[in-house]
């Protein structure tokens, strides 16, 4: 799939199977101190009417902690997605797909809240989010 960026020229991004739907329960893979979060919305969805949003690897989304720290349950803040159990199809014809669903907490600006990620992370999240990739121990 090609996406314009402007006059005329185009840039591929490849779509990515979206497995993780509004209300999914994913595991926290940094130090921020949160265990589990629900995912609550997804940040550029355009979706149809009474449609679940879905999210994939890369995407950033609205979550609350459900488990973790006492400061951090029950507050709604931003992830991006790192590992999902769906398959979804890379561009060289390989098939990816994690053991677990996984998130990292950011802050607005993009920069992780925690200083190490846990587990290993997918090669497509390094593109969107250069900063992620930099705390990551293994990108897969």
């Amino acid at each position: 799939m090609s996406r314009k960026v402007g006059r005329g020229i185009r840039k591929f991004i490849p779509r990515i199977a979206r497995g993780l739907p509004i209300g999914a329960t994913i595991m926290c893979a940094d130090n921020s101190g949160a265990k589990e979060l629900k995912l609550i919305t997804v940040f550029g969805y355009k979706g149809k009417l009474r449609k679940l949003g879905k999210a994939g690897v890369g995407d950033l989304v609205n979550v609350s902690v459900q488990k973790g720290k006492q400061e951090l349950r029950k507050q709604v803040l931003q992830a991006v997605v790192v590992r999902q159990r769906k398959p979804f199809r890379r561009p060289d014809g390989t098939w990816m797909q994690f053991e677990d669903n996984a998130a990292v907490l950011v802050k607005p600006g993009g920069e992780p809240q925690g200083s190490e990620l846990r587990g290993p992370m997918a090669r497509e999240v390094t593109l969107k989010w250069p900063r992620v990739a930099a705390i990551a121990s293994k990108i897969v």
